[in-house]
């Protein structure tokens, strides 16, 4: 299913052409994919938790659809996944002239997205949690020599994201997307700020994308945290929205701000990163939202009035 909504953000985007958000729609996936990108030869690419979810289901649906589907790439299931480059790498020698498809959630999404990005291929995300806003974006955080940077690459040219395999993924995996989805109120109100300052003019269109419907997209904690499918929708739809709204921007800035700096800033100290599971990134954002928060509240209560700007500017360090 593909709501009115998605499809206006899809005819903005510039690297995903297809996205289908709902119960069932694993059930899609064959068809959709090819009739997007061809009838293949396909590589599945998981680890053997996300392969359980649905790895034997998404082949059944691709070779129904007349796709080619080659034997699947399955990392093990523990430890859990890192986003490191040699991993890419396996990725690409397993490709040779396949398309890859990503049965998993962030990194496993990451890692797939730039291995097809360096062999100058397409690719389909099929998202197992709603755990982060990378599925539709572009761009792969990855880990190189022990440093953490983005790699730039395409976003998913096909984005599925089935409600019933999302809403069974681990209950930490959910809280993290809804902290990255959370992380567009503080995010926004820096927007607004470099609008007002002629920093960074506010897009109106992509400013609807992401904000329009985030109050209603968190209004079901409970659920969510229960495993309800159907709370699910309104989640997944806000962080698929995010990407692609980062895709028709050009940039980052409809769905990240300062909160997000926090969590780049201890990603890149490895903060959690020797946690099992690993501290997400969602987790980190959400953190991140809360100080910048209060940082608007503190701002918001102080007289402004009087503030020498001039004296302000010449005080400004060049960092």
């Amino acid at each position: 299913m593909t709501s009115a909504t998605l499809r206006e953000a899809l005819s903005r985007a510039t690297d995903t052409v297809d996205a289908a958000v709902g119960r069932g729609v694993l059930a899609e996936a064959g068809r959709r994919i090819v009739a997007q990108l061809g009838d293949g030869p396909y590589l599945v690419v998981a680890d053997e938790n996300t392969w359980a979810l649905g790895g034997e289901r998404l082949t059944e649906v691709l070779v129904e659809a007349g796709a080619a589907v080659a034997d699947p790439l399955i990392f093990p299931g523990r430890p859990v996944l890192y986003a490191s480059y040699d991993n890419c790498v396996t990725i690409k020698e397993a490709m040779g002239d396949a398309l890859p498809i990503a049965l998993g959630s962030g990194t496993l999404n990451d890692l797939v997205k730039l291995a097809a990005f360096e062999l100058g291929r397409d690719y389909v995300a099929v998202g197992t949690a709603a755990s982060m806003d990378g599925y539709t974006g572009a761009g792969a955080p990855m880990s190189a020599d022990g440093v953490k940077v983005t790699k730039n690459c395409k976003a998913p040219a096909v984005v599925i994201m089935d409600l019933d395999i999302v809403a069974a993924a681990p209950s930490w995996m959910t809280a993290s997307g809804y902290g990255d989805l959370a992380a567009k109120i503080p995010g926004g109100a820096d927007w607004i700020l470099a609008d007002v300052t002629g920093v960074e003019p506010i897009d109106g269109a992509v400013w609807d994308m992401v904000q329009s419907g985030v109050s209603s997209a968190l209004s079901r904690p409970d659920e969510l945290a229960a495993g309800n499918p159907d709370a699910f929708d309104g989640l997944v739809e806000g962080l698929c929205l995010s990407g692609l709204a980062m895709q028709a921007f050009g940039g980052t800035r409809p769905a990240s701000g300062a909160e997000h700096y926090f969590s780049h800033l201890w990603e890149l100290a490895h903060l959690g990163a020797d946690w099992d599971p690993p501290l997400s990134h969602g987790f980190k954002v959400a953190m991140g939202s809360l100080a910048m928060c209060a940082f608007y509240e503190a701002l918001l209560e102080r007289d402004l009035s009087q503030v020498d700007l001039a004296a302000v500017a010449a005080a400004r360090q060049p960092w």
